[in-house]
């Protein structure tokens, strides 16, 4: 997949030897292990453990790459990013996701109008937001794989599905950071793909419970991530950021970030008074409408996945059976 940054980006990346931490300058990538930048080794996310000191070090090393020092990036394998502590993920947190859940879960008896399922829908959504708090679940970085890989479905799931989010980087520790300063403590926003085994997250002898989190959402390559993050001073405003997934060529989701229920500052305000933030740390934003559940079309071997965001890059995954 062709590639291309305006600025400049951090990835990982490997030649048939081992990953290293790289910086992408345009569509080349130069290796960040030679420049001295940190005493341990040089991994995405040791970078992120120094990001105050690092970054306008990258800055300078970006404006001095050249075709010498750097390789073409259709010449490299591009691996999910960063290694994260942690992946904290919200859910149902657009509005047109929340509508269309609303919608399509309507009971058999409610006499209601879809317009009149989707203002109700909408007066609940603002009073949440008035007055309510982020749903939060926790990812698993066994699931990570990255923008290129095969995505690996179950032989026991049937329903699986995609959801392209936003996803905030962390940059510095942090813990019950007021929404005024939260921006202050993202490193920059990378592309992630929730892929879900419905059928198996709400099952009937655990629904009880609540969902099932772990085996829907948690299988190895279910978490496409990348390619690049790209610094958050160099993303104007990821309120303008359009989310965009395409299966198959046909476009089924598109919005933008400042359709969130609950914006950025605030999620990264919720998840730090929950748990202690660390550099490397991944906020998925939530996903917006156009599910597999509103096209009644789930993953099958063959399709081919594109998730992007705009300015971040695109991911182009293609799902096979799991061999059992």
């Amino acid at each position: 997949m062709k590639r291309w940054v305006e600025g400049h980006a951090l990835g990982t990346f490997s030649d048939g030897q081992d990953p290293y931490a790289g910086l992408v300058v345009g569509d080349r990538v130069l290796r960040l292990d030679q420049f001295g930048l940190i005493d341990s080794p040089v991994t995405v996310r040791a970078l992120l453990e120094h990001w105050d000191a690092v970054q306008p070090r990258l800055t300078e090393i970006a404006a001095t790459a050249d075709d010498v020092n750097t390789r073409p990036l259709t010449q490299v394998r591009v691996h999910a990013p960063v290694d994260p502590r942690q992946i904290i993920q919200a859910g149902a947190n657009y509005r047109s996701h929340v509508a269309e859940i609303i919608v399509s879960g309507r009971a058999d008896d409610d006499p209601r109008s879809e317009d009149e399922l989707r203002r109700a829908a909408e007066e609940m959504m603002d009073e949440r937001a008035r007055t309510g708090s982020p749903f939060f679940f926790t990812g698993l970085a066994s699931a990570l794989c990255g923008p290129d890989d095969d995505v690996i479905l179950p032989a026991e799931a049937h329903q699986v599905d995609w959801e392209v989010e936003l996803t905030v980087v962390i940059g510095r520790t942090a813990r019950r950071v007021p929404p005024e300063q939260a921006m202050d403590y993202v490193a920059g926003y990378t592309v992630c793909n929730d892929i879900s085994a419905r059928d198996l997250q709400f099952p009937a002898e655990h629904r009880a419970l609540g969902g099932d989190w772990l085996r829907s959402k948690n299988r190895p390559t279910f978490l496409p991530c990348g390619p690049f993050i790209v610094p958050a001073g160099l993303v104007p405003d990821h309120r303008e950021l359009e989310l965009t997934l395409d299966l198959n060529g046909e476009r089924k989701q598109r919005d933008l970030a400042a359709n969130l229920l609950f914006d950025v500052p605030t999620l990264i305000a919720e998840a730090s008074a929950a748990t202690t933030l660390h550099p490397g740390d991944l906020i998925l934003t939530g996903s917006p409408a156009g599910n597999g559940g509103r096209w009644k079309r789930w993953l099958r071997p063959g399709d081919v996945l594109e998730a992007a965001i705009t300015g971040l890059g695109g991911q182009r995954n293609t799902c096979v059976a799991e061999k059992v």
